[in-house]
């Protein structure tokens, strides 16, 4: 029962801040260091954690999917260029990712550095509240300093869609556009982190020591909340109190360094 409760505090963890600006993997750090999490986490669960959030993203985007493909089909440049949007989008966040992946893994396991990236994901989230508004749609230039924001964001403690929101509003994007081009342009990479633990897990097998229940109700619970945490976003967003959660930010990044400070 404990395990299972570890499980679900994860899943609930992962699915609040996979998308709110406040970064997943900064508090799945903290947390393993505070809460003493280690013991359930491995390659499989990972994949579940990532495929519930994937899920939210499919669900919560479906009808604008949907429309995509169709305009795909059918040959609309429209729709094709939304498409080559969000890959180029994904290309920065794909160079850091394989030419840096082990400077990445070793940032993971340092706490102290994470209470720091979270204070600079603050300060950057509290200085959008003064970016001008904006109705611009996203560019290919555009795209592609979003898409280097994003790779930045892989840093623990970064915010993704903090990084990747802020930036768009600060080029002037309209914050409806902002957040579907930055939740639909990490679908493919939920995805391909998903593609690479599953391959992991074909590998080396069932490295957590979940029980079937333990991961199905994590994938359930890192669904159901993820998409809770994108419309609560979207609707945040259009209420111009994105920045707020700056204030969150620095306040657990100070909080968590003092201490560490006394460890």
């Amino acid at each position: 029962m404990e395990n299972l409760l570890k499980v679900v505090l994860l899943a609930i963890i992962q699915g609040i801040t996979e998308f709110l600006p406040v970064s997943s993997s900064g508090h799945l750090v903290l947390s393993k260091h505070f809460l003493g999490l280690d013991a359930t986490t491995g390659a499989t669960l990972e994949i579940v954690l990532h495929a519930g959030t994937l899920v939210s993203i499919l669900v919560f985007y479906w009808r604008h999917l949907g429309q995509i493909a169709s305009g795909v089909f059918r040959g609309e440049k429209s729709a094709i260029r939304f498409v080559l949007l969000v890959l180029v989008g994904c290309i920065p966040a794909i160079v850091f990712g394989l030419t840096a992946k082990d400077n990445l893994e070793e940032a993971f396991l340092h706490p102290r550095f994470v209470s720091c990236t979270l204070m600079a994901t603050g300060l950057f989230l509290v200085a959008t509240h003064f970016a001008k508004p904006g109705k611009k749609q996203v560019g290919w230039v555009s795209g592609l300093v979003i898409g280097l924001s994003q790779a930045i964001a892989m840093l623990p403690g970064i915010s993704r869609s903090g990084s990747t929101i802020g930036t768009a509003r600060f080029l002037g994007i309209d914050p409806k556009e902002a957040a579907e081009y930055s939740f639909l342009m990490s679908a493919p990479l939920l995805a391909g982190v998903s593609l690479l633990a599953m391959m992991d897990l074909l590998e080396n097998g069932n490295t957590s020591g979940n029980s079937a229940l333990e991961l199905i109700l994590g994938f359930a619970v890192s669904a159901v909340v993820g998409y809770f945490s994108i419309k609560w976003l979207v609707s945040l967003l259009q209420r111009g109190r994105f920045w707020r959660f700056g204030i969150y930010c620095l306040s657990i990044g100070i909080f968590t360094f003092a201490l560490l400070s006394f460890q």
